[in-house]
């Protein structure tokens, strides 16, 4: 039983909703021209199931939205208070089927909806754990109470990395998240920001690029978190020619120029916003050694607003024992969750306008 009195309600009183929609003598049709298992909508939406096969009731969850469904009702209820009819499920060798046209409507209700708009919206997110594999970024070496510790620059970033991914997709389902790496693996650093200049984009979407690491130095006392951005002098090629009609061809470069200062300033904001949510959740335990200009490889080749999170230093002996407690990462995770949430909210509300 759910903690949270409210979503037990709302638990309880939709399953006496099915129940009852159950008992209602509907007459359920084993045979449809077009079937679709639960299980078939769960993997082509990325829902999570839960299913009890004594009861007949279950449900499919993804981010914020939850359908539950009985075998035998003629309705589902969306987020535990919207009904919706529907021909109802049958259960067949152990799986329940939906009507295909419920299943589409189930599906379109589970995934995120494309965020066209005349005004720009961010359409994608991607992170970027550093290092991974074979390459164990920066490693940390202290000795602690007698013991010996051991931080891995790889291990830490993915950790914050994977919890980002599941703060923002349940927060923001309808903004999909991409990932250079999901586990410990090597990956060039070409191949990173290829990935993300091939994320597929809407009308007026944009997509952001957030490289996440940790710190290493030769001066052991040097500590606290930091963001990087590319520095506006440096040239890149955001706009190509060949997409260009041909009457704007011969003022590419003007307009290339102009998208590389769009970037540029949209990076900071980036930036700014990540140091400032971090500096609120964090900011009492490492200091914010803010935001900084250098020409990173992994994200001079983005083509989008992109930074490089240092999220603290790994050869500083108390920076490294907080580095190494979950309840930290979880924090630094928290920040970087709440700086790319209010970059979001800016961007799309337009107020960029003196940044």
């Amino acid at each position: 039983m759910s903690k949270n009195p409210g979503t037990a309600r709302a638990i309880l009183r939709t399953a006496l909703i099915l129940a009852c929609a159950f008992a209602s003598g509907v007459v359920v049709s084993a045979e449809e021209a077009s079937e679709v298992s639960v299980q078939a909508i769960a993997e082509r939406t990325g829902a999570r199931v839960e299913y009890d096969p004594f009861l007949g009731i279950g449900s499919l969850q993804r981010g914020r939205t939850t359908i539950s469904f009985a075998v035998g009702s003629d309705i589902v209820v969306r987020d535990f208070r919207e009904e919706e009819d529907v021909t109802p499920p049958v259960r067949r060798n152990g799986q329940v089927f939906f009507r295909g046209s419920d299943a589409e409507r189930i599906q379109a209700a589970l995934l995120p909806q494309i965020r066209d708009s005349e005004r720009p919206v961010i359409g994608a997110i991607f992170i970027d754990p550093g290092h991974g594999g074979r390459d164990p970024g920066a490693i940390g070496r202290h000795s602690i109470d007698g013991e010996m510790l051991v931080l891995q620059e790889k291990d830490i970033v993915l950790d914050v990395s994977l919890q980002l991914r599941d703060l923002l997709q349940q927060s923001m389902p309808d903004i999909p998240v991409h990932m250079s790496r999901e586990t410990d693996i090597y990956i060039p650093l070409d191949d990173r920001t290829r990935m993300a200049n091939e994320v597929e984009l809407g009308e007026n979407q944009y997509i952001i690029y957030v490289s996440i690491h940790a710190n290493a130095s030769l001066n052991s006392r040097a500590r606290g978190f930091e963001v990087w951005f590319l520095p506006p002098e440096q040239r890149r090629v955001l706009i190509n020619p060949e997409d260009l009609d041909e009457d704007r061809r011969s003022i590419h470069a003007i307009l290339n120029s102009m998208r590389e200062e769009e970037v540029s300033v949209h990076s900071a904001m980036l930036g700014n916003e990540l140091l400032g949510a971090m500096d609120q959740i964090i900011g009492e335990q490492s200091p914010n050694r803010g935001l900084k200009q250098e020409n990173w490889a992994v994200v001079r080749n983005a083509l989008m607003p992109s930074v490089l999170v240092e999220l603290g230093f790994v050869t500083n002996r108390d920076e490294a024992m907080m580095l190494a407690q979950p309840s930290y990462l979880r924090n630094l995770s928290l920040g970087l969750y709440t700086g790319i949430r209010n970059f979001i909210e800016v961007f799309e509300n337009g107020l960029t306008s003196g940044t």
